[in-house]
């Protein structure tokens, strides 16, 4: 006879979006994240006849990760991915060290729905962090850390009701970005994940970086968030763009990849990767036009991906 249902569970996280700071964040620069309305739910049930951990991770209906986890040692019985099962153990085991009371039993299944496409860089990782935080009664700051050593934006982008100004091991300050523009702002998937760990960062982690460079960083995410005007907004992208730029040695994406552009394009989060914002005065349509002809299909507005504070 098979078990009875004993407990269910469900969580949900925010995904993310880093608007200013990339790079910089990771040295104590002053940022401005952006929660957005897209994120991951998590349910735990108690309920399968197995000796197993079962694991199964949607995106629109359809299994795009599945793993089998020893619950004694989480160790990865069978998967569908070994890499993604590896970091998966190497988070259960972590969260063991911070909870060692924190025993799932043979049987327990998660699941897992995620709103976004994983290749989009919204946060499937972060958002994975806080839910298994949230479900486990640990710190997912600690836990984040601990497997990823990021600098922990996207964690607290995941349990906030709007944008924050974010300091690396420092509360997140809750703020309003009021822009009389955000119908002329727009996000643009540029066709490739850029991972956390790329070469830049690496590179960046173990760079020198002025506190004066940090300051001026940190001086201008304060000026992003309180831009009222379309035209310093759009001055704005071009200087956050020249600062990390000549840091990491690359060329803006808009004098790489799209000087003809009418308007502005800053990288948001890891260059060369992830999305593009884009700030012009061409409507939904013209903006659209000119991203499909160079094969970036996917593209959002502002104003339905942003996460928005229910008194704003």
């Amino acid at each position: 006879m098979s078990n009875l249902l004993t407990s269910s569970s469900t969580y949900r996280a925010n995904g993310k979006l880093l608007l200013t700071g990339e790079y910089l964040i990771l040295h104590g620069a002053k940022a401005i994240a952006l929660p957005i309305k897209l994120g991951q739910q998590l349910t735990v049930q108690d309920r399968l006849n197995s000796e197993d951990i079962i694991w199964q991770a949607f995106y629109e209906g359809k299994v795009w990760f599945s793993c089998e986890l020893n619950p004694n040692d989480f160790s990865a019985i069978k998967t569908s991915h070994t890499e993604k099962a590896a970091t998966l153990s190497k988070i259960f085991r972590t969260i063991k060290t911070l909870n060692p009371i924190f025993h799932p039993k043979a049987g327990t299944k998660i699941e897992t729905s995620l709103e976004a496409n994983p290749e989009w860089g919204f946060g499937s990782s972060s958002t994975l962090i806080s839910l298994l935080s949230q479900w486990a009664g640990v710190d997912p700051f600690i836990l984040n850390e601990l497997v990823f050593q990021g600098s922990g934006f996207d964690i607290a982008c995941a349990n906030a009701d709007g944008p924050i100004l974010y300091v690396r091991n420092k509360p997140a300050q809750p703020i309003v970005l009021n822009y009389p523009f955000s119908e002329q702002l727009f996000l643009v998937y540029s066709g490739k994940k850029k991972k956390t760990s790329s070469e830049v960062s690496t590179f960046l982690k173990e760079k020198k970086v002025s506190d004066r460079l940090i300051q001026e960083v940190s001086a201008l995410s304060d000026e992003f968030a309180g831009c009222l005007d379309q035209n310093n907004f759009n001055k704005l992208i071009r200087q956050h763009e020249e600062i990390v730029g000549r840091l990491i040695g690359q060329i803006p994406v808009k004098e790489q990849l799209f000087n003809d552009f009418d308007g502005a394009i800053k990288s948001l989060g890891a260059w060369s990767g992830d999305f593009y914002l884009i700030s012009s005065a061409l409507p939904f349509s013209g903006v659209k036009k000119y991203f499909d002809n160079r094969g970036l299909t996917t593209i959002f507005r502002w104003n339905e991906l942003i996460l928005k504070r229910e008194n704003q």
